[in-house]
């Protein structure tokens, strides 16, 4: 009988401690791989590893050079600029949402071939070679795809049977917990003596929490096999990431243990810590007699300096480890025994034999415990979320990221898309194109769309589907008007059965350019830069879905935001976090997409038909009061000539912020587009960030103010 008792103690001791390790380890596991949003979050938080990084600039060096031989000569600047690259923000935004979307693939039911890719690997990789050389920028070629992982056939089959298998066992866990938790308590009653059962079950756990925090090191010996140094590191920095949480269960295993053990045995004045201690180390320099154990003694010293010689700091982070153990297990024991004594010396019998005594343990060892993991999940918890890269400026000021979006005034541009580097273009509104109004600081854009037929000199407007001519007049005047008219009537070849959204100002014979290329490159400014927040409203006289088509076309739209505008919007910084930074609006207010705003259900909005200063008000215009958001036009209105001159005047510092105060006064609501004509004339962004309260932007240079490309 007392065999079997015995037996069944160690039994349950062992069972639930493997339960408990497995457990954490399915946890860990299961939260880091099956669970797409905290797998691409890894794989963006794996690049900050150095062997990590190195793999990433490799593969794109590789990449761009099989794209382009011709650039074999220059491999070096190409493998320094990604090197530089692969620990940037942007770069790891984009391997966070390449993983993502590679998750998803690979458990897709359909899902045959595993692919880790990074489409836009090329406009970063350009970018960081931009300033070291424009020339060697330009010879990247515009179809690199960065593969960081490929897989297909068997390969692949086998790969995606495991993942999808283990995303299937990922239950495992919430039985494996408690069923470890109740077999320790097994353990512990089943014991002969409770008190050493007690004290072995907190040594247990501690145990359990080394082998955890071990695991993460492991790593780098497991990668030994690996020959490859690019793979071998790669291998240590996933490992390191993937598993990192480990380490915080290993934490809470250990310091339960600590507080059972030294609870029990502080009962127990056999069991003696320091004198435990000298033993293992006579042990450590002393070879047993038997054969045998001089075998055993020997290999485990040479394993011992083989990891002190090959991973010296693993080794010395186990020896820490044990030794903070060893410490604190020292320490909750001595306050345990003081404890103890403070009882007996009021005359409570508190001993080893005594029910008092063991009460006395039990109490202490849960008010600890409970303690330690109070502590824990407090400070430490490994949900295995990572948390999300930080943002540390949005919109270019830390002090933004916190606030909604109706609470931040964005630098807009009016008829964002008539600019005079553009083409043919008759009556420019600014000096630049949309993509250099992001880059310049603009975050509001707001700009037309019409339908028109491509082939000629000249882009032809699809007059069938536009307003009524006063309405297109009152667009581009009188004048205007008849300028396109006598344009129109010359067009030749030009191809009326094929109708293209163009971006033009009422009439696309006075300049028009295709809307798609337009977004693709505004694409690109997402991609470079990932903590920034744009608007947009489009005055559009294309059907919702056939600008939603030009946004899916142009990829832009994982971008774009698509959950609520009420009860209230969302702060920069989750817009940021989510990925969806771009907020798109159309004046018409046509429902059809969901993510395409109706403008002046969210907008209220000021007149914007103003002839000169004096006629400046701030009066209730489309959309009333009610729009969550302010929209200011503030242009002199010189139909069909835009006047930098007007600007000069209307977007100087003291008049511009004169008037922001005077609408804020008077429609209770803080201005949060400014929308302005040639926006590089005057103090545009300088009033927005003093709205905003943060440091001022440099005004714009004299080279800028003339209106003269960069």
């Amino acid at each position: 009988m007392s065999r079997g008792r015995n037996l069944a103690y160690w039994a349950c001791l062992f069972v639930g401690i493997v339960c408990l390790v497995a457990a954490s380890i399915l946890f860990v596991t299961s939260k880091n791989l099956f669970d797409a949003r905290t797998f691409g979050l890894r794989a963006e938080e794996s690049l900050s590893d150095p062997g990590v990084a190195a793999y990433a600039a490799e593969m794109m060096t590789r990449s761009a050079v099989a794209s382009s031989p011709d650039l074999i000569a220059v491999r070096p600047l190409i493998l320094a600029g990604a090197s530089g690259l692969c620990g940037t923000r942007p770069f790891q935004a984009l391997v966070g949402r390449a993983a993502q979307e590679a998750h998803h693939a690979a458990f897709s039911e359909g899902a045959q071939r595993l692919l880790l890719s990074i489409p836009d690997a090329r406009i970063l990789l350009e970018s960081a070679l931009q300033q070291a050389s424009p020339q060697l920028a330009a010879k990247i070629p515009k179809h690199v795809e960065q593969a960081f992982a490929s897989f297909n056939g068997r390969e692949a089959d086998l790969m995606l049977r495991v993942a999808r298998t283990g995303g299937t066992i990922r239950w495992l866990y919430w039985l494996l917990f408690p069923v470890g938790a109740l077999l320790l308590v097994l353990a512990v009653w089943a014991a002969r003596n409770r008190g050493r059962g007690l004290t072995r079950v907190g040594i247990g756990l501690i145990v359990a929490g080394v082998i955890l925090a071990a695991l993460v090191p492991a790593g780098g010996l497991v990668s030994l096999l690996v020959h490859e140094p690019l793979t071998r590191g790669l291998l240590r920095g996933l490992w390191r990431t993937f598993l990192s949480p480990l380490r915080d269960w290993g934490l809470l295993f250990a310091g339960l243990g600590v507080v059972m053990a030294a609870g029990a045995s502080s009962l127990l004045e056999t069991l003696d810590p320091i004198d435990r201690a000298r033993q293992i180390g006579r042990m450590l320099v002393q070879p047993p007699h038997s054969a045998a154990g001089r075998l055993a003694w020997a290999t485990t010293l040479l394993l011992l300096g083989t990891l002190a010689i090959l991973r010296p700091l693993v080794a010395l982070d186990i020896a820490m480890t044990l030794a903070g153990v060893s410490a604190a297990f020292v320490g909750a024991r001595e306050l345990f025994r003081l404890f103890r004594e403070r009882l007996v010396s009021h005359g409570f019998e508190v001993d080893a034999e005594s029910p008092a005594g063991w009460r006395f343990a039990a109490g202490g060892v849960t008010v600890l415990a409970v303690a330690v993991a109070a502590v824990w999940f407090l400070w430490r918890f490994p949900s295995s979320q990572p948390a999300q890269a930080a943002v540390t400026a949005c919109n270019g000021h830390s002090e933004l990221c916190d606030r909604r979006v109706d609470e931040v005034v964005f630098p807009g541009t009016h008829n964002s898309m008539s600019n005079q580097e553009a083409p043919g273009w008759m009556f420019p509104h600014h000096q630049a194109a949309m993509p250099r109004q992001l880059r310049d600081g603009i975050r509001a854009l707001l700009y037309d769309v019409h339908y028109g037929f491509p082939g000629g000199a000249r882009v032809k407007t699809d007059m069938d589907s536009e307003p009524l001519s006063d309405k297109v007049k009152e667009a581009v005047g009188e004048e205007g008007f008849q300028a396109a008219m006598r344009i129109r009537n010359r067009l030749v070849g030009v191809d009326e059965g094929r109708r293209v959204v163009y971006l033009c100002h009422g009439l696309c014979e006075l300049g028009a350019y295709p809307l798609e290329p337009t977004l693709e490159e505004i694409r690109e400014f997402f991609v470079t830069q990932p903590d920034e927040v744009v608007l947009m409203i489009v005055e559009d006289y294309v059907t919702p879905q056939d600008l939603a088509a030009e946004f899916e076309k142009a990829k832009l739209k994982e971008f774009v935001y698509t959950g609520p505008s009420s009860p209230q919007w969302p702060t920069l910084r989750q817009l940021i976090n989510s990925g969806q930074r771009l907020i798109v609006f159309i004046e018409s207010g046509r429902p059809g997409v969901d993510w395409i705003r109706p403008a002046f259900r969210n907008l209220r909005e000021t007149p914007y038909s103003f002839h000169s200063l004096a006629e400046f008000s701030c009066r209730a215009n489309r959309g009333g009061d009610e729009g969550s958001l302010f929209l200011m036009n503030n242009w002199i209105e010189t139909t069909p000539t835009p006047k930098p001159s007007n600007a000069a005047i209307v977007n100087a510092h003291d008049a511009l912020l004169a008037r922001t105060r005077q609408c804020e006064s008077e429609r209770h609501h803080m201005p949060n587009i400014i929308a302005v004509d040639f926006y590089r004339t005057g103090d545009l962004l300088r009033v927005a960030d003093e709205l905003n309260g943060v440091t001022a932007t440099a005004s714009p240079t004299p080279e800028r103010q003339t209106g003269t490309r960069p």
